[in-house]
């Protein structure tokens, strides 16, 4: 069997019979980890967020004419407003295996925005031609024991 890569197709060819598909394009999504929550008192709490990835676990996302994306990052979650530490945010494809392998293999778990806390992961997706972003669910690791 032999497979050629072009950029949107892969061919293969098997028992001299050429198949050629184009792979199901993958959703970026952006992983935060909540590092504490603040309520000052006024109308709105505050969750500060800091990128939950390593650099290894990235990857970059280019747009169809090939210029370099930069999505712009949401000004709120729910209710709260969001304030962001780092240089950086990472984008991942595959959330599952990512967040196993960031959080040591331990239970996840889906929760809602209202019980959110510190050590919980914020999800973002990238959607559209400039890959905006919008939130797509926060996710709690419950340790092994």
């Amino acid at each position: 069997m032999r497979i050629t890569n072009n950029r949107d197709w892969h061919t293969r060819e098997v028992a001299n019979i050429k198949v050629s598909m184009r792979p199901k394009p993958q959703t970026p999504y952006s992983v935060f980890r909540i590092e504490t929550l603040i309520d000052t008192g006024m109308r709105t709490p505050s969750i500060i967020l800091k990128n939950a990835l390593p650099n290894e676990l990235e990857i970059d996302l280019h747009k169809p004419c090939g210029k370099k994306a930069t999505p712009s990052l949401p000004l709120k979650v729910g209710d709260m407003a969001c304030v962001y530490t780092g240089r950086g945010f990472g984008v991942i494809c595959d959330l599952a295996d990512t967040l196993q392998v960031v959080t040591g293999r331990a239970k996840l778990a889906p929760i809602t925005p209202d019980v959110m806390g510190a050590g919980d992961f914020v999800i973002f997706k990238h959607r559209g031609a400039n890959y905006k972003m919008h939130f797509a669910g926060v996710i709690r690791a419950i340790p092994k024991y």
